[in-house]
């Protein structure tokens, strides 16, 4: 037996391949997003990282009609000013037809709307955030990726309140139909 034969037999095991294994998959793929995306692509001019766009593209596009429902929390500020946010990055990218300023957000006891008629549904290209409880805070904004408010992202949105008391927090239910 050759030594490059012994040394391999007696040095590597299973766990060891397995795991050269899965760092070769994963380097092959930055490899592949950078050849995909290189240097002279707008997104690289744009300052995007070419793995971000990679994942980006290959994210599913919310049919017409479905409904994504999804659950917030946000606290942890000890003070009574300032701020509490959440970031929330939806499985399904929203298609391109969406208004991104359908988005409504109804605090615990407001009525159901023709909008937003309840928990778990949303009209059709509408996103609706369903407060479930919340203490200390009063709703800020709600932004998509340029700061615009009250709006919605097609990969997610940003939510902030003002902190107006201790032991601040927010938490419920937000749902986003499709047009």
């Amino acid at each position: 037996m050759s030594r490059m034969k012994r040394f391999f037999k007696e040095s590597l095991s299973p766990t060891m391949a397995v795991a050269i294994l899965a760092l070769v998959v994963a380097t092959g793929g930055t490899g592949y997003a950078a050849a995909r995306f290189g240097n002279d692509s707008a997104a690289s001019k744009q300052g995007i990282a070419s793995a971000q766009l990679a994942g980006a593209a290959a994210q599913p596009v919310l049919r017409s009609g479905k409904t994504m429902v999804g659950y917030y929390a946000a606290g942890g500020s000890d003070g009574t000013t300032g701020y509490i946010g959440e970031g929330i990055t939806f499985p399904a990218k929203l298609p391109a037809g969406f208004n991104n300023n359908h988005v409504q957000y109804l605090a615990q006891g407001d009525p159901f709307t023709t909008r937003c008629p309840g928990p778990g549904s949303a009209k059709r290209g509408w996103m609706c955030f369903y407060e479930g409880q919340s203490s200390g805070v009063d709703l800020c904004c709600i932004y998509d990726q340029s700061y615009n408010s009250p709006a919605v992202a097609n990969y997610g949105v940003r939510i902030y309140w003002s902190v107006n008391g201790s032991s601040s927090y927010a938490d419920g239910q937000w749902v986003v139909r499709a047009p």
